[in-house]
């Protein structure tokens, strides 16, 4: 291999379906400077001689568990690890992850099979944990988990998961619970994303209140539930951007009756330094 200052290797999510781990480990011998590396569906248990090459690795993604849960004990992540996604990680695999999981900073579920209970007990093992990604299986338990245990977060972004109600977990939702919980305990966070199924005044007041970091705010009210505790939304989002002075970023997307027009005047009064905005509904 001619390159030998190599940092940077993605092909995650591209046409190389197929990943030899020759050439991974080649690499990484050959690439002592290699920091993040991502791919696609390719077996853990063939990576063990490219995580022991890639000393100084501090981000990997990609991967897949198609063994028994058992084997993966003996595979060793790089010192340096502190950025972590693997695909289709289910409870019996996710062991694996708890000896370096206080230092990681940031960590990649949206394609995991975790439950809300596997949530719970992956985070609380994170302290230094700043960037999350994950689906809103998490719940409200895991988001008060985060909240306890996480508090150097910075960036949260929670996709929304499967509709059918038998592929999630039945606590997988999040709701102003859990958004409560999370304004009160990660004050420093900067970006949230995330799909609720429930949502009130006070958790958006509660938002306004804290993060006084947020620069860039995107929620999605869901349709799944027929009641939603308290609309319009007028007061929250008054709060929330009135409060969140460094906001620059802002989508919105409720169901018919989210906001009125007060609401809407407050966001034209409240909104003079936001510089992208979205606004929707169902």
């Amino acid at each position: 291999m001619n390159n030998t200052v190599l940092e940077t290797l993605n092909f995650y999510m591209t046409d190389l379906s197929q990943t030899s781990f020759q050439d991974l480990e080649m690499i990484a011998k050959g690439c002592k400077s290699l920091l993040s590396v991502k791919i696609g569906d390719c077996e853990i248990l063939d990576l063990v001689g490219f995580f022991r090459s890639a000393v100084s690795l501090e981000e990997f993604g990609g991967g897949c568990f198609n063994d028994q849960a058992e084997r993966y004990a003996s595979v060793e992540y790089p010192p340096k690890l502190c950025r972590l996604g693997l695909n289709y990680m289910s409870t019996k695999e996710m062991p694996i992850v708890f000896p370096f999981a206080s230092r990681l900073k940031k960590l990649d579920l949206l394609y995991a099979l975790l439950d809300t209970e596997d949530h719970c007990l992956l985070l609380q093992r994170c302290p230094n944990l700043e960037v999350l990604e994950t689906r809103n299986v998490i719940g409200d338990r895991g988001m008060e988990v985060l909240a306890r245990c996480c508090k150097k977060m910075k960036r949260l972004r929670i996709e929304r998961g499967a509709d059918e109600q038998e592929m999630e977990d039945e606590e997988g939702i999040v709701s102003q619970r859990g958004l409560t919980a999370l304004a009160q305990g990660c004050l420093e966070l900067e970006y949230i994303a995330v799909y609720v199924s429930d949502i009130t005044n006070a958790a958006l007041e509660s938002m306004g209140m804290n993060l006084k970091n947020l620069c860039d705010f995107r929620m999605v009210l869901l349709d799944r539930e027929e009641v939603i505790t308290d609309l319009p939304l007028d007061n929250g989002i008054r709060s929330l951007l009135s409060g969140c002075r460094k906001l620059r970023r802002f989508a919105l997307y409720l169901r018919p009756g989210g906001l009125t027009d007060v609401g809407l005047a407050y966001i034209g009064q409240y909104s003079q330094n936001i510089r992208w905005m979205l606004l929707g509904s169902w």
